[in-house]
């Protein structure tokens, strides 16, 4: 009976010791974090919703500057289709990461800003933005599961 106990506290060790590696090797890298960040801005360059929307979880959630929130990548690609072929058609966008924060098991926030050039976004447009979002593994890939746009006000002059 002793011989068992001791076995299954071992064994509850082990496992506790390999869960707390499992769960550090789930943290995003500062690759997986910079590649989804390139992917983002390359897919906008190129105008490209679907891949944009790619980016994002099944049932992501994301309200865009302008307040409007669409949930699920169909949605999402729908509002990108329209920014990208509106008011930002032909813009190049820059992505300046922040921190990032471990939320959970393969769930992370991270905020940063983002920036527009080039294109002919109407007067008024904001071409710059703060965004947070929430980032989930899922079949060993990170994908924005949540996506908050916050406009910046203009810079003082």
């Amino acid at each position: 009976m002793t011989r068992r106990i001791v076995g299954g506290a071992t064994a509850v060790v082990l496992i506790g010791l390999l869960s707390g590696n499992v769960l550090r090797s789930q943290a995003p890298t500062d690759g997986e974090l910079k590649r989804l960040n390139d992917a983002y801005a390359q897919a906008w360059t190129k105008g490209d919703a679907k891949a944009l929307a790619g980016l994002h979880a099944t049932e992501s959630v994301r309200i865009g500057a302008d307040g409007k929130v669409a949930v699920g990548r169909a949605a999402i690609e729908q509002a990108l289709q329209q920014a990208l072929t509106g008011p930002y058609r032909a813009t190049r966008l820059g992505v300046t990461p922040g921190q990032t924060t471990r939320a959970g098991q393969d769930v992370y926030v991270a905020e940063g800003t983002f920036h527009v050039a080039g294109g002919m976004p109407p007067a008024g447009s904001p071409t710059r933005w703060r965004y947070l979002q929430t980032l989930v593994r899922v079949s060993g890939r990170w994908l924005i599961a949540g996506d908050a746009v916050i406009v910046q006000p203009p810079a003082a002059k």
